[in-house]
């Protein structure tokens, strides 16, 4: 099974890490929109599963800061603010020429929306439970 594609095309986003040192850009299409529930993702992001936009390396500006690279695996590196931490964009060998955003990193990521989840044989089991629990505006106090 292959990938949907989410084509939007002359989508412009803009991103920044949560210190506001690194600031980017990304236009023309995404490639598609993917929550991932592989092993590594969960390990590297330290959460249930990962959310990514994949654009041409091309169409990815780093309008300042500068970010730090570890190769996390022999098909992955992750790339991130060197002060706080934050991830911007992974990439893989396997998909030359495109970068993997993390959406969270996307200041207007609320319009986007992922088409798929994929690496599911290790999906945590209460994932597609997630609209079954309270809802609260805010933190609990």
């Amino acid at each position: 099974m292959s990938i949907p594609l989410t084509q939007l095309k002359g989508y412009f986003m803009e991103g920044s890490c949560n210190c506001k040192s690194v600031q980017f850009s990304s236009s023309d299409e995404i490639r598609a929109i993917v929550n991932c529930h592989c092993n590594l993702c969960r390990k590297m992001n330290g959460s249930a599963f990962s959310t990514y936009v994949v654009v041409a390396s091309e169409n990815f500006i780093l309008k300042s800061g500068s970010l730090k690279t570890v190769q996390v695996s022999e098909n992955a590196s992750k790339s991130f603010c060197k002060h706080c931490g934050t991830p911007i964009y992974n990439q893989n060998p396997k998909l030359a020429g495109l970068k993997i955003l993390y959406l969270g990193s996307i200041d207007n990521a609320p319009t986007l929306k992922p088409a798929i989840n994929i690496y599911c044989e290790s999906q945590l089991k209460w994932v597609n439970q997630l609209d079954a629990l309270s809802n609260l505006e805010q933190g609990v106090v």
